[in-house]
């Protein structure tokens, strides 16, 4: 038994998000099924994070333990001739078995897109979000510095009572910490490079930035680990500021407010894409994996 991180690419339009949920498809649910299809034995995909219906990713890591010789550059072409077109393993590697996929993230960047345009776009309808009147970048920048930084974000958590508990803070149980291969390899204990998870509603946000291309506006969020809707509820208070309908001091006193009412409302998940998590170097050190197998 040994672990190993998948690299998935989605479309999130035809997943009711990442969880496992009945008979709705997931992402999960999908996953799981076309690994235990190849490896013949019951798993379990553990990602970096639960990415609500809608929402896309380029490179969401994803652990699970497999009992199988198969390389990562066996295993990448396997799984994908047995997932469907809208969801591709994109990396393999082999890791160590201590290692957890949302535990272990140091940081996460995702993309929020805009199209502005006074027309829709069939073509880009499900990756972008129209806004048809011109906005004000000046001031949505400076609103996104403000909002930058170490700060209580409970004024952007959405439905705290339906979802009291951050992702980030869910407990870390004995299965998470010590799954199979960890056991196999006699590991007791959570791993060195673990570091203590964000708590309550507090989060830092490393870095959001604007970048244009065309008629598209990309709103940039890196951070530490974000709370449920998070990055649509910054993403809909920088477009209520950048059309004038708030200031950018009405930004600034969102973070006293801790109330999710007065900050702008949840933009569409479909325009919403994780681009990459990044984890510390040792739970890779000397593992395979299938990187240099681009073809460029």
């Amino acid at each position: 038994m040994r672990r190993i991180v998948l690299d998935l690419e989605f479309h999130g339009k035809g997943f009711y998000g990442w969880q496992r949920q009945g008979p709705d498809r997931s992402v999960q649910g999908t996953v799981e099924a076309a690994v235990a299809d190849l490896v013949r034995h019951v798993v379990s995909v553990q990602s970096s994070g639960r990415t609500d219906r809608g929402v896309h990713a380029l490179a969401m890591p994803a652990h699970v333990d497999v009992d199988t010789r198969l390389s990562p550059a066996e295993l990448m072409p396997a799984l994908n001739h047995r997932l469907p077109h809208d969801v591709a393993v994109r990396r393999v590697r082999d890791v160590d078995p201590c290692f957890h996929a949302r535990f272990d993230a140091r940081m996460k960047l995702y993309r929020y897109t805009l199209l502005r345009h006074r027309a829709r776009s069939p073509m880009l309808g499900d990756r972008a979000h129209l806004v048809p009147r011109k906005l004000n970048l000046e001031a949505m920048q400076a609103a996104a510095a403000i909002l930058t930084g170490e700060h209580d974000f409970a004024s952007f958590q959405t439905n705290p009572d339906r979802d009291p508990i951050p992702e980030e803070d869910l407990p870390e149980t004995t299965a998470d910490t010590v799954g199979p291969a960890a056991i196999a390899s006699g590991a007791t204990e959570p791993p060195p490079w673990r570091k203590p998870r964000p708590k309550g509603t507090v989060r830092r946000v490393n870095a959001i930035t604007l970048d244009g291309d065309g008629d598209l506006l990309h709103i940039n969020v890196e951070g530490d680990g974000f709370l449920r809707g998070m990055v649509r509820a910054l993403a809909g208070t920088l477009v209520d500021v950048g059309l004038g309908k708030q200031s950018v001091d009405w930004a600034a006193g969102l973070i006293d407010a801790r109330d999710r009412r007065e900050a702008g409302a949840n933009l569409p998940p479909h325009a919403l894409t994780l681009v990459c998590v990044e984890y510390p170097p040792e739970p890779f050190d000397g593992c395979e994996s299938t990187d240099g197998l681009s073809l460029l």
